[in-house]
């Protein structure tokens, strides 16, 4: 490092340490605010973030829960609300049941059966997870009256925790000993989605039948058409393994496995051919030259799958951190890996969602959840607390997207979330549906109109399938809260009439 790089690096650590004596003044000067007036709601609010921007997130949540309890108290139900399902993102463990059982009661005191029921399930499905049956057990049967459907939530929530058999008939059903059960839970041990696969053969009808044999394995299916092209896509993407045909154009299969073994980095790929050619000759030459199989066409897509997961369980690197997000929140995950400079893949599921969240040295790179990508996919994510995560040390080869450092991008998802919020309460007539109106197709016009830069596209197409008469604003609303910039446009386009009032729903 040269004199003019440790000036600059001796500034930044003065920065930083300047920045943290500011930051860590405020919070006590706020902590003595509050020891002088424990109701003090501005300095309670202001605490919270001050908290998250020190990487502390329990106790943000412990503050918001202080604030909101003072909302309810002063029958200012929505901003308590507001503020513990913000603490919700942030809380893990008993405090989030605590939140959970906030939410229940003011929902259940509002009358707004539906989203008490749908705590109450949260609370006993996170027992039972952890295996206290007996507390989900005396949860259930100590719970209030949920109003109209309270039959139906009640029987749902017994045998969510084990009150009630869930009596199927099976009169007649008899299953054979050798008959396997279909799988109801994808076993996450026969499942890939951190790994990746390399496919390369001339043939397109090849790469199209091995890509769809290995689809359901969960790995990236990387398709190549000859070993030039393959030599670039392993030096971009690290594949797991390789399967290769050994008769290509430009550079054939042979050609690419010494190559491939002439890269310190790739030298380990497991490499396995393919080849019309059954030959014992050039199989045995084959092994000797230290491929991993040699596979002969036609073949069996099933039986491939079956050998690829075989393989695909041997190359798998160990998890270093898994749980549930109900358990650890995602911003103390995601602070975990900062604060451990990992490097590796962090996969997130929740039912049939999945994400990808990619790290380099704590810093995160890139992310992926469905068509969302990079902030926008974590804005997204950030919402989650519910699903699972496992984290897996890998070399991570792929150039960075995402400029914020991990506690700037939780600060900037907790800003739009407390935005959403207030947009959303400032929105009339939400018990009402509305409808696109008929100067509706100006909307790409007024979408372009309160474009920020920098800001995201809003979604006009989700716009126009949500607002179709069949919901109320506030269902729709509900459906947006983890996109403002869609959110800001319904906004705008019931401001100008473009979505206009339908049918009132009766309560």
């Amino acid at each position: 490092m040269g004199l003019f790089d440790r000036i600059l690096n001796a500034r930044a650590q003065v920065t930083n340490l300047l920045d943290n004596a500011k930051l860590n003044s405020a919070i006590e000067r706020h902590e003595r605010e509050l020891e002088r007036d424990p109701d003090n709601l501005g300095a309670l609010q202001e605490l919270g973030l001050l908290y998250q921007e020190r990487g502390e997130p329990q106790k943000a949540c412990e503050v918001m829960l202080r604030a909101a309890t003072i909302y309810f108290d002063r029958l200012d139900f929505e901003q308590g609300m507001l503020l513990c399902r913000k603490a919700e993102r942030l809380a893990s463990g008993e405090t989030r049941l605590d939140v959970w059982r906030k939410l229940f009661e003011i929902n259940h005191r509002l009358r707004r059966y539906d989203d008490a029921f749908g705590r109450a399930k949260q609370i006993v499905e996170h027992l039972m997870e952890l295996g206290e049956t007996a507390r989900a057990a005396d949860f259930v049967n100590l719970m209030p009256d949920l109003g109209p459907k309270d039959i139906l939530y009640r029987r749902e929530l017994k045998l969510l925790a084990g009150l009630e058999a869930d009596n199927v008939a099976t009169v007649g059903q008899v299953s054979s000993t050798w008959q396997r059960k279909q799988a109801t839970v994808r076993d996450p041990d026969e499942y890939f989605p951190e790994l990746s696969v390399l496919i390369v053969d001339d043939e397109p009808g090849i790469l199209n039948v091995l890509e769809t044999s290995l689809r359901s394995l969960g790995p990236q299916i990387l398709m190549a058409s000859n070993g030039r092209v393959a030599c670039e896509m392993v030096k971009a993407h690290q594949p797991a393994l390789i399967i290769s045909d050994l008769n290509m154009p430009e550079m054939d299969g042979s050609q690419f496995f010494e190559w491939l073994r002439s890269q310190p980095d790739c030298a380990h790929i497991p490499f396995v051919c393919l080849s019309s050619a059954d030959s014992e000759a050039e199989r045995l030459a084959a092994f000797d030259m230290g491929v991993e199989d040699y596979w002969s066409k036609p073949f069996r897509p099933m039986e491939i799958r079956h050998r690829v997961k075989r393989l695909l369980k041997r190359v798998r690197p160990p998890v270093d951190l898994q749980g549930k997000l109900a358990q650890v929140s995602l911003a103390e995950v995601i602070q975990m890996l900062e604060a451990g400079r990992r490097t590796g893949l962090l996969l997130l599921t929740r039912q049939q969602e999945e994400a990808r969240v990619y790290f380099r040295d704590g810093f995160i790179l890139d992310i992926e959840y469905g068509a969302a990508r990079a902030e926008r996919a974590f804005f997204r994510l950030v919402g989650w607390t519910t699903g699972s995560f496992t984290f897996r040390s890998l070399p991570i080869n792929r150039e960075p997207v995402i400029k914020l450092n991990p506690q700037q991008l939780l600060m900037e998802a907790f800003r739009r979330f407390d935005e959403v919020e207030h947009l959303i309460a400032e929105l009339p007539n939400r018990d009402q549906t509305f409808i696109c109106g008929d100067g509706f197709e100006r909307a790409p016009e007024v979408a372009e109109q309160i474009a920020q830069e920098g800001e995201f596209a809003a979604n006009i197409e989700r716009v126009r399938q949500l607002f179709d008469g069949s919901r109320t604003l506030d269902q729709c609303c509900d459906e947006l809260r983890d996109d403002l910039e869609t959110l800001l446009l319904v906004q705008e386009l019931i401001n100008q009439k473009l979505l206009v009032p339908g049918q009132v729903i009766g309560l």
